[in-house]
């Protein structure tokens, strides 16, 4: 197994360049904005902690995913929070119903950008859109970047938005950390829901006509999902798929396999990964057939179990090694389903 995805983060021009340069102190609605903490995948691992001993390919592979997924989707939506926010302390320049319309505003810090922000709701529950466009461009001219809703009390925190990156792409030369050599596109969907008094968060990711190619990966996510759950205590899981050649390894060609990647773990973060990479309805060009490989893990992360489908356990011998005695979950408990 390999990492497949490559850091695509995108994080919103400086907000001094965005808001009025004039204009009274308004009263608006502390709207709320989405948070990090909100929809940020936090698997086992990634808090940066070193395991005793080696750790696992699926493992690895699940953190590298979680954090390229956290720089596409998490950077993006506080970027654009940060913006709704700084904005809506300003007079608005028009409303439309119950819609306060902030723009379009010329970017001030040399970037060619424009930006319009509609918004409405109050201190517990908002609607947003954040569009994008040339600078002196006229509303019409707009493209929507990020729309969606949050609702917040004392106890909890839940929304929904989707971030449309061919807007991104089109716009790449008037935002910051855009790769202007990439090519990507389509929409990613999210939903989440996140207690502020335990460690319950989940969160739901849908692809729709979602690629990324850098010219080194090329992915593609269209009508994939990537699934996040962590309970009340901390225990959790984690899914996701995608589609590659994976030919960088020596157990595949140029042609197309779909990846799954599903974790668990326990309170402790001791758990069990799972990854596989099969070839669909005849197409790929794997050398020996599908390809299973099944981790389990210590609470540092540290391998205490680790096998790979017979036919591709030759390429190194000492791949598999322990006892699966030894995991906390079996494979039946990687099945993602609501408990």
């Amino acid at each position: 197994m390999m990492r497949t995805t490559t850091a695509l983060a995108f994080t919103a021009v400086l907000v001094s360049g965005l808001v009025p340069s004039a204009g009274c102190w308004m009263s608006n609605p502390d709207t709320p904005i989405i948070e990090a903490d909100d929809v940020s995948m936090e698997p086992p691992g990634s808090n940066g902690f070193r395991a005793a001993g080696e750790r696992g390919d699926v493992y690895e592979l699940a953190l590298a995913v979680s954090g390229d997924v956290n720089g596409w989707v998490t950077d993006t939506a506080v970027g654009m929070s940060k913006i709704v926010h700084e904005l809506n302390k300003y007079p608005e320049t028009r409303t439309d119903g119950d819609w306060r319309v902030y723009g379009p505003h010329d970017d001030d810090e040399g970037k060619d950008g424009s930006w319009l922000v509609r918004l409405q709701g109050d201190e517990t529950a908002a609607s947003f859109e954040v569009y994008v466009g040339r600078r002196g461009a006229r509303e019409s001219a707009m493209k929507l970047l990020i729309d969606g809703e949050i609702s917040v009390s004392d106890e909890q925190r839940d929304g929904a938005f989707t971030i449309d990156f061919d807007t991104i792409h089109a716009f790449a030369d008037v935002l910051d950390d855009v790769d202007p050599a990439a090519r990507f596109g389509g929409k990613i969907k999210v939903t989440f829901e996140r207690e502020l008094e335990t460690k319950h968060k989940q969160v739901d990711l849908v692809f729709d006509g979602f690629f990324y190619d850098d010219g080194e990966d090329d992915l593609d996510f269209d009508g994939e999902s990537y699934t996040y759950r962590r309970d009340e205590r901390g225990a959790g899981r984690f899914h996701f798929a995608t589609w590659s050649s994976f030919e960088s390894s020596d157990w595949s060609g140029p042609e197309l396999e779909r990846m799954d990647v599903d974790m668990r773990w326990d309170e402790q973060n001791a758990g069990r990964a799972r990854g596989t990479i099969v070839e669909v309805d005849g197409e790929g060009d794997l050398r020996h057939g599908d390809i299973a490989v099944h981790e389990c893990f210590e609470g540092d992360g540290g391998l205490n179990w680790r096998t790979v489908s017979e036919a591709y356990a030759d390429y190194d011998p000492s791949y598999s090694f322990g006892d699966e005695r030894s995991c906390v979950f079996a494979e039946t408990d990687l099945d993602l389903r609501e408990e």
